[in-house]
């Protein structure tokens, strides 16, 4: 019996100490509520985890961040409408949500990679205009909200209005450092937010610094 009441206070001991020292995520900001900001700061911490990397979510695109000191911080173009934010890092993990009063945006191209590189977005509309980190913003309203030259991303170009016709969407590895492999993933997110909204991903390996790879192509229809 004395046997018996050593083991459960064991299993009670271990059961705290791992209850006690559980990894924790947190989503500092945006804490919830409402926002006017289009390109949000999202803010975190993970304490307890002995990773140096962790996952974010936001509205179903997920992508790495690192953690410096268990800390990460990184700007993002939100959704009009209700916005998801999700963290976890191992078992641990957080979720926001919040309604941001912005302005829609008929086309979305989201870039994220997993490595500690420079990789650049570009977007080429039908007139030929190419956005990019030396033109971030196109005479046909195409934008380079956020562009990240520390690794992972994310990297985006929206579009308030869409010009119809064909659009090309590219990577170039800027700056491989010590990273010879990269895998990027490039989300595209047509009428964001609305009963219309379309969602295609595409994935691609990179080896080559400095070299351009052409990574899909759509297409927006005049009478959309």
């Amino acid at each position: 019996m004395r046997q018996l009441q050593i083991s459960f206070a064991l299993l009670f001991m271990l059961f705290s100490a791992q209850t006690l020292f559980a990894a924790t995520a947190t989503i500092i900001s945006p804490r919830g509520g409402f926002t006017s900001q289009r390109v949000q700061e999202i803010k975190g911490r993970v304490d307890g985890y002995a990773g140096k990397r962790a996952t974010l979510v936001l509205n179903g695109i997920p992508q790495t961040i690192p953690l410096q000191n268990g800390e990460f911080s990184i700007n993002a173009v939100v959704a009009p409408g209700n916005n998801l934010v999700e963290l976890s890092a191992g078992d641990a993990r957080d979720r926001v949500s919040f309604f941001a009063k912005v302005p829609g945006r008929d086309v979305k191209v989201v870039l994220t990679w997993d490595t500690p590189t420079d990789v650049d977005l570009w977007v080429i509309d039908p007139k030929g205009a190419k956005c990019y980190y030396a033109e971030r913003a196109t005479p046909s309203g195409g934008n380079l909200d956020v562009d990240v030259t520390t690794g992972f991303g994310p990297e985006t170009f929206t579009m308030g209005k869409a010009l119809p016709g064909n659009y090309s969407v590219q990577t170039q590895y800027y700056s491989s450092g010590s990273a010879p492999v990269t895998r990027v993933n490039v989300y595209l997110v047509l009428y964001e937010g609305t009963p219309k909204e379309q969602r295609k991903q595409f994935q691609f390996v990179m080896t080559a610094p400095s070299q351009v790879y052409h990574i899909c192509d759509f297409s927006i229809d005049p009478d959309e």
